[in-house]
């Protein structure tokens, strides 16, 4: 499979699993490969797809690091080692995009391929301690046919960097580790070449057209090769991005009905019809995320000063009760807990408000 780059004497092509880009002329390139990474001269940037379940065994025939294993690689597409950066990555070769754009005599190529399976949120401590195996790599290779100096490269990684986090705010991507807004996974990589052509670009940040072509195709490619890996979209049903928050309908009734319903219930699986119904409604499933951004805001101090230290739920409550047709006593029986317990972190004020009413109208809409 050929692709596009839009760059003279530079090819892409998809060929044994892996996504080759070759240049006739050496390239350079900056990148936190894990072949020829850092600042060097290569032909080439090669983006290898691992084969499923390498990396659990080490002593899989398919698997005896990542750096030999790039070299077997380089080795089996008669490249050699020291004239390509190597990335790899477990998702899906078919799924990689591509984007081409240009200014004046500038012309940009841009590649991606991502999965989102175990995303993360820079800083969490969590994820140091990860044993996750099976990991859905965010990678971008830029392509510049321009002259940048080594300081607008690190510009050009930086730019590439914001924009994938901008796409993963988009998607509402999780961390697998804490349901936080995610800000890429766990293994991510960017390569950074140029043909090193014209005249020197000394800036490529946001405030340049070069950095804003830059973010447009990394942003929209992020976004598009996630939901071609993963079908991921913004459009996402809402029990989908319940679930990445870690919040499955079983943890909603159990913690919405405090405990008194469980699986074991005779009428568990009546409940939780109901509620899949009733999270399915447009009007409810806003209120829903209403509560989960209210929530997120007064966890990280963004709730006006007057007002971080003496929430008052009563307002929110009536257009629960409006949106969901509640009566007063019915709602006032749910007993709403006005801060967090150790029991059900989770859940803040204003979504335990809304889901432990949902509950409450699953369970009265049984007959």
């Amino acid at each position: 499979m050929k692709l596009n780059t839009g760059i003279e004497n530079i090819t892409a092509e998809v060929k044994n699993q892996t996504l080759i880009v070759w240049s006739k002329n050496p390239l350079k390139i900056l990148s936190s490969a894990l072949l020829n990474g850092g600042l060097v001269e290569a032909n080439g940037i090669i983006n290898v797809q691992v084969p499923e379940g390498s990396g659990k065994d080490m002593n899989d025939m398919h698997w005896s690091g990542p750096e030999n294993f790039l070299i077997n690689a380089a080795n089996q597409l008669q490249l050699s080692k020291d004239k390509v950066v190597g990335l790899m990555t477990a998702a899906k070769m078919k799924n990689v995009v591509s984007f081409t754009e240009s200014y004046d005599a500038v012309n940009l190529a841009v590649f991606v391929t991502a999965g989102a399976t175990v995303a993360v949120t820079a800083g969490e401590p969590a994820a140091s301690k990860s044993q996750y195996q099976k990991v859905g790599t965010i990678n971008i290779i830029v392509i510049v046919d321009g002259n940048l100096t080594d300081g607008s490269m690190v510009e050009v990684v930086k730019t590439a960097t914001e924009a994938k986090t901008v796409a993963i705010r988009e998607l509402d991507i999780r961390s697998r580790f804490s349901g936080d807004l995610a800000t890429g996974t766990l293994t991510d990589s960017v390569a950074v070449g140029c043909t090193k052509k014209g005249e020197l670009i000394q800036y490529a940040g946001t405030f340049t057209i070069l950095g804003e072509l830059i973010g447009k195709c990394v942003r929209e490619g992020v976004k598009t090769a996630i939901f071609k890996q993963e079908n991921i979209s913004s459009k996402r049903p809402l029990v989908e991005r319940l679930e990445d928050r870690r919040l499955s309908l079983e943890t909603i009734i159990s913690q919405g009905s405090k405990g008194k319903i469980t699986k074991d219930s005779p009428n568990y699986a009546q409940v939780q019809k109901q509620l899949d119904s009733i999270l399915s409604d447009g009007k409810i499933a806003s209120l829903v995320i209403a509560a989960l951004r209210l929530d997120e805001d007064l966890e990280k101090g963004l709730f006006p000063e007057k007002n971080a230290n003496a929430i008052d739920l009563g307002s929110f409550e009536e257009i629960v009760q409006t949106a969901l047709k509640c009566s007063s006593i019915d709602f006032l029986e749910l007993s709403i807990n006005k801060s967090k317990s150790e029991g059900d972190p989770q859940l803040g004020l204003f979504t335990k408000c809304v889901l432990q009413a949902i509950v409450k109208k699953a369970q009265s809409n049984i007959v």
